[in-house]
C-alpha cells in the first residue's frame, strides 16, 4: 500500500517537473518568439486601455483638486476684498471727521463767540423741513433760536429742543431767511432756502455788479444771526437795470449730506424773529 503511494506521489513530482520545463523551454526557444509575439499583441490593447484609464482617473482627480482649490482661493480673495472696501469706508469716513473738527477748531480759535461742539445724529427723512439733529439739547444749555455753524460756515438755527438733543432747521430749508451781504461788491439783502440750493435777494447799487465766486456774509441786521458767518458763494448774477431787487444763485458753504460735527453759539442772544 505504501509502495504504491509513493509509486503515485514520485509520478506526480515527475508530470510537474516536465511541465515546467516545457513551459521555460516553450518561453525561451526562437521557434517560440511568434506565439509569445501574439501573446504580447492580443494583451497590447488591454494595457493602453488599462494605462489610459489610469491616466484619465489621476487626471480628473487633479482637476478636481484644482477646482477646488481655486474656489476656496476665490472665496478668501473675496473675502479680503470685502474687508479692504470697509477699511477703506471707515479710513474715508475718519478723514470726512477729522477735516470737520480740523475746521471747527479753527473757527473757534478765529470766532469771537463761545462754541459748544456737537455731533450730528440725525437728517429729515423727508425733503421740505431740511433740518439736522444734534447730539446736544436742554441738558446741555441748548435753547430755541440759538445759532449753529460749522468749520465750513452757517448752518442754521435751532428749533425745538429735547433734553439731550436738538433739531437744527438748516440754512437751506424753504422757510429759512438770512440777512447777508456780498463780501466783495458790499451789497445787502436776504438769502432764502429754497430745499437745496440758495437763492439772495440784493439791493442794487448803480453800477455794482456780483461776480460768480464772491463770497455772501451774515450781515447781523435784525440780530437773529451774528455779523461774518459764510453763507456761501455766488454761482449767478441776474442784472436788472430797471429792477428795484436784483436776485443770485448762491451754493451753500456748508454740506448738509456729509456734515458731522456742529458748533452751537451758546453767547449770542438772537433778537426775536
Amino acid at each position: 500500500m505504501n509502495r504504491r503511494a509513493q509509486s503515485r506521489s514520485s509520478g506526480l513530482l515527475l508530470s510537474t517537473a516536465a511541465a515546467l520545463l516545457v513551459l521555460v523551454l516553450f518561453t525561451q526557444l526562437p521557434a517560440a518568439a511568434g506565439p509569445r509575439g501574439y501573446l504580447k499583441g492580443a494583451m497590447a490593447p488591454l494595457a493602453v486601455a488599462t494605462s489610459g484609464f489610469l491616466s484619465w482617473g489621476g487626471g480628473g482627480l487633479a482637476v478636481l483638486g484644482d477646482a477646488s482649490r481655486l474656489r476656496s482661493d476665490n472665496q478668501r480673495l473675496a473675502a479680503d476684498n470685502a474687508a479692504l472696501r470697509r477699511h477703506l469706508a471707515e479710513l474715508q469716513a475718519a478723514g470726512v471727521e477729522n477735516a470737520d473738527l480740523r475746521r471747527a477748531l479753527a473757527f473757534q480759535k478765529s470766532f469771537g463767540h463761545r462754541l459748544l461742539a456737537a455731533g450730528v445724529i440725525g437728517r429729515a427723512p423727508d425733503g421740505l423741513t431740511r433740518s439736522i439733529t444734534i447730539d446736544r439739547g436742554r441738558a446741555d444749555g441748548i435753547r430755541i433760536g440759538m445759532v449753529v455753524a460749522s468749520g465750513a460756515g452757517l448752518v442754521g438755527r435751532v428749533s425745538e429742543v429735547a433734553e439731550h438733543s436738538a433739531t437744527v432747521e438748516t440754512l437751506v430749508d424753504a422757510a429759512s431767511r438770512v440777512n447777508s451781504y456780498t463780501q466783495q461788491s458790499g451789497l445787502e439783502g436776504t438769502v432764502i432756502g429754497e430745499g437745496g440750493p440758495l437763492a439772495m435777494e440784493l439791493l442794487p447799487r448803480p453800477g455794482v455788479v456780483v461776480a460768480p465766486g464772491e463770497s455772501v456774509l451774515t450781515s447781523g441786521i435784525g440780530r437773529l444771526f451774528p455779523r461774518g458767518l459764510v453763507v456761501g458763494q455766488v454761482t449767478r448774477f441776474y442784472r436788472r437795470d430797471s429792477a428795484t431787487v436784483e436776485q443770485a444763485d448762491l451754493a451753500p458753504a456748508v454740506d448738509f449730506a456729509a456734515v458731522s460735527m456742529v458748533l452751537v453759539i451758546t453767547d449770542f442772544t438772537p433778537a426775536a424773529p
